[in-house]
């Protein structure tokens, strides 16, 4: 999987948000906002392929969490950008 490159991270009001680069007409209704742990995995995964073994292993590596803990964030991670469509297949 991967990340779609129409999508960045921008700083507004304070936040963390995704944003359609160059986009116009876009749905506000549904603001996608992320958070610090979010934002890093975001930027490490960016411009490649990755699986959720490759979210786990940056979530083992930054954070110390348990591999059984990072698998299952990494799933729910991933499953969250599934949702919002953020991840090509």
């Amino acid at each position: 999987m991967r990340i779609k490159s129409e999508y960045k991270i921008r700083r507004i009001a304070g936040e963390n948000v995704i944003v359609a680069a160059g986009a116009t007409n876009v749905n506000t209704t549904s603001i996608i906002s992320f958070n610090q742990t979010s934002v890093e995995l975001w930027n490490a995964l960016s411009g490649r392929d990755f699986t959720e073994a490759d979210v786990a292993a940056i979530i083992v590596g930054d954070y110390g969490q348990s591999e059984e803990v990072a698998a299952r964030d990494a799933a729910a991670w991933v499953a969250k950008l599934r949702e919002a469509k953020l991840i090509e297949e």
